[in-house]
């Protein structure tokens, strides 16, 4: 079975420039993306989908394949990340007579993300008839809790007040942005990634799972690498 790993890495970024290559303890953000598509022992191919030359290059010296320059057009801000994978599987099909089975998206913006939970998200895509794999996380503050920007403040649930306590909300979850592991047929059959059929690859009570955005989670995902193993000692 042929399974793909698609990395998407343009080099503009409004909030942190060049993020994807910014060092976390010495090593560009990108590197922990394509490390652990590299120990995974399911993909058969990793290619980074990038707009940018260092981050080619870097990616390439990694050990990810580059076939090609992302279209500044599916490179801007606002570009979904539907173009970037189908302008990637299109490219290969078209260039390499490459046609994956199954493809895993995997965000360079989430570091802790490791190879065991690609295999896994990988076997329960092939063990189930689910048409996607998506990595979530129970919710702390759960959406019951929410209100509505009116006038004043409208409750998201009208009887909220009777979920005073934590323990009675129903468990809800939130994607991590680590997994999208989702059979490549989705993309003619569904017109997307995702399928109606959505199985949680769930993250464990203590599994880290940060989603790189602004420089304070650079901070927090840097001191989390250097002292988890000392802190995780003390729970």
């Amino acid at each position: 079975m042929k399974i793909l790993a698609i990395i998407p890495a343009r080099g503009g970024s409004k909030s942190i420039p060049m993020k994807n290559m910014k060092k976390l303890c010495g090593k560009p953000l990108i590197y922990y993306s394509i490390n652990s598509a590299i120990q995974s022992k399911l993909i058969s191919k990793i290619i980074v989908s990038t707009d940018n030359p260092k981050i080619k290059s870097f990616s390439k010296k990694t050990g990810a394949e580059v076939p090609f320059f992302r279209p500044k057009k599916i490179s801007q801000d606002k570009s979904s990340i539907l173009d970037v994978v189908i302008h990637a599987l299109t490219y290969l099909s078209n260039y390499e007579s490459y046609i994956p089975d199954i493809v895993t998206l995997l965000q360079p913006t989430n570091p802790f993300r490791t190879s065991e939970m690609i295999d896994k998200s990988i076997r329960m895509l092939q063990c189930s008839n689910a048409d996607i794999v998506l990595g979530v996380k129970i919710t702390k503050n759960h959406p019951f809790r929410s209100f509505w920007p009116k006038k004043f403040l409208q409750p998201l649930k009208k009887d909220f007040l009777k979920y005073y306590q934590r323990q009675l909300f129903p468990t809800n979850y939130y994607p991590t942005g680590e997994i999208y592991t989702f059979w490549a047929k989705n993309l003619i059959k569904f017109n997307h990634i995702f399928g109606p059929k959505i199985v949680p690859l769930i993250s464990k009570k203590n599994q880290i799972s940060i989603d790189i955005d602004e420089p304070i989670d650079f901070f927090i995902a840097e001191q989390i690498m250097l002292n988890w193993k000392k802190l995780s000692k003390l729970s």
